[in-house]
């Protein structure tokens, strides 16, 4: 049901009484480090879907030719310094010997380049026990699975045709980059997408219950400054007193006309899924040149513990490098929903770097450098960090007295990137940061615990996303190819709490690719992930790109189900 002429009224008096405060609420722009701009939306339009299985009964609008759905923008922030810059100290050469022995489950066919489009933005969630679902939504086309089975429950359908009772531009354009998400908490389901064409918009769709099948609020939500909102991401967080469901995108101005910097903004998560129209997006606008704000990704909870209370929301980007330093950038945001004029964001360009390990950038500038059999070359995307930005908060692990000890209880954020391994192919660099367990921290209480560069052998490895189970096992999954053998496939790699420091062992295949991607712009991804089962935290499942067979984009998806031995 749309919106009534009244609540349209309402909703537009309550943005411009929303517009008036957020411009009394700007921070002060300084000469040094200018404070992000603040903005503050209620969302332009409301309604609420039938069950998304009644679409299933709809014939879906045919697509003809391929296209490149979202013409990703890239800046080159390392400039000059695509070559050895020195030893990476992290690199992993070798297999390490694990105690983490990966096993693999269901491995699910997924959706295919049926959509007519390219690269395929493969992405996808899985749900609790009450309805034993895997959502995976592919750049412009999204499908309901049974976790315990594999059987297809519904779809795949057109990604706007979730917001088909929203009207607007929402229903209007299919643009992907899209992201399904599962608030463990409070078991609903978060589908996403922005527009990108016109005036732009943010498409939010939170589901009543935990079916993802069955009926969603619907909200339209504006961008800042009228700009082109690329490579959106998702994150969600939840302490025992606040919460927030949080997106970055990079800001390409008007008509995608120029780079002005990252935006970071939250959502009054409480409201979404009440369906209340009302409920308040809280923007900041970062900066561009010189001190970029770049390729932001929010942290997402992914442990039943939960954050300490009133622990606010990180975001990581921004990597940057030089002949002596290299950094990645950490900022928080502090929403204050009820007074919105209360909401900090903290850390804007170099003020906040976290020193990581030297490496050399892979690919920042080109996107033809992962070979394929054939002669052909596909994107690394090595101009930010890959997604998501997981958090775990340490419940109890194991206490039984074992060498080496169990490193100490803590919060825990992953996140990965791609870089130059000593071979000059692409590997896997990972971190993982931490702060004191059931500890408030702000930006400057976070340190890096342990980091490498996954690079053991020739092999090119790339694209990847990461998660940790309850008892501390961390899993890696990638994109691996060589120009020879080795047709783009699907790894996982490992590392159990115990395992030597930076190390990460227990590689498995679990899709071998048999065909080359000839064209498309040599575009790959652009993103995967990997998801806990908020069920048991133990089971994860990786949702990945490959090919069956070599031509122009014949891409397909697999969600590989995997669970690490010794977590029950």
């Amino acid at each position: 049901i749309d919106m009534t002429r009244n609540t349209a009224r309402i909703i537009g008096s309550s943005m411009l009484a929303m517009a008036v405060l957020a411009l009394c609420a700007l921070p002060v722009v300084g000469q040094d480090h200018p404070s992000p701009q603040m903005t503050v939306a209620q969302p332009v339009r409301f309604a609420i879907s039938p069950p998304l299985r009644e679409l299933a009964n709809i014939p879906q609008e045919p697509v003809y030719g391929f296209r490149e759905a979202n013409p990703v923008h890239r800046l080159n922030l390392h400039a000059g310094l695509e070559q050895q810059i020195g030893v990476d100290p992290v690199e992993q050469s070798s297999p390490a010997f694990s105690s983490a022995a990966i096993t693999p489950g269901l491995s699910v066919l997924g959706i295919n380049s049926l959509c007519g489009c390219y690269p395929p933005d493969t992405e996808g969630s899985v749900g609790d026990n009450q309805f034993n679902q895997v959502v995976e939504w592919v750049n412009l086309d999204y499908a309901v699975y049974n976790k315990i089975t594999g059987a297809l429950e519904m779809g795949p359908l057109r990604g706007n045709s979730i917001f088909s009772s929203l009207g607007g531009i929402c229903a209007a354009n299919n643009n992907g980059d899209p992201i399904a998400q599962f608030d463990k908490v409070n078991g609903r389901w978060l589908l996403a997408q922005n527009v990108f064409a016109g005036s732009y918009g943010v498409c939010v769709a939170v589901s009543q219950t935990a079916d993802a099948t069955g009926s969603y609020y619907l909200y339209e939500f504006p961008v800042v400054n009228s700009g082109f909102p690329d490579y959106p991401k998702w994150g969600i967080w939840s302490t025992p007193t606040t919460s927030g469901y949080f997106q970055t995108w990079n800001n390409f101005g008007p008509g995608g006309g120029g780079f002005v910097g990252a935006v970071a903004c939250g959502y009054n998560d409480v409201k979404l899924r009440a369906g209340d129209h009302t409920a308040e997006q809280i923007c900041f606008q970062g900066h561009g040149a010189p001190n970029y704000d770049y390729s932001l990704l929010p942290a997402d909870r992914d442990s039943p513990a939960p954050p300490p209370a009133g622990q606010d929301e990180f975001f990581i980007g921004s990597y940057d490098v030089d002949t002596s330093n290299m950094h990645l950038f950490l900022y928080s945001m502090h929403p204050v929903f009820s007074n919105p004029s209360q909401s900090t964001f903290t850390g804007t360009g170099d003020a906040n770097p976290i020193t990581v390990p030297t490496y050399t950038p892979f690919c920042d500038s080109s996107r033809s450098c992962v070979p394929e059999p054939g002669g052909y070359h596909v994107d690394a995307l090595g101009d930010r960090v890959m997604y998501r930005f997981a958090y775990y908060e340490d419940g109890a692990l194991p206490t039984a007295p074992k060498t080496p000890p169990l490193p100490a209880l803590a919060q825990h954020w992953f996140v990965n990137h791609v870089a130059t391994a000593s071979g000059g192919q692409a590997g896997v660099r990972w971190y993982e940061f931490t702060a004191p367990q059931h500890t408030v921290v702000g930006v400057g209480g976070v340190s890096l615990f342990q980091s490498g560069t996954f690079a053991p052998d020739s092999n090119y490895r790339w694209m990847a996303s990461m998660a940790r189970d309850k008892v501390g096992n961390l899993a890696v999954g990638y994109s691996i190819s060589n120009g020879s053998t080795l047709y783009p496939s699907i790894n996982v790699a490992g590392r159990a709490p115990r395992d030597p420091v930076g190390q990460l062992s227990g590689e498995t295949r679990l899709t071998t690719g048999t065909g080359s991607q000839t064209g498309s712009g040599d575009r790959w991804g652009d993103y995967s992930n990997m998801s806990l089962d908020p069920a048991d935290n133990c089971t994860m499942w990786y949702f990945q790109e490959y090919l069956l067979t070599t031509g122009t984009a014949p891409w397909q998806t697999q969600l590989n189900q995997i669970k690490f031995n010794g977590c029950d």
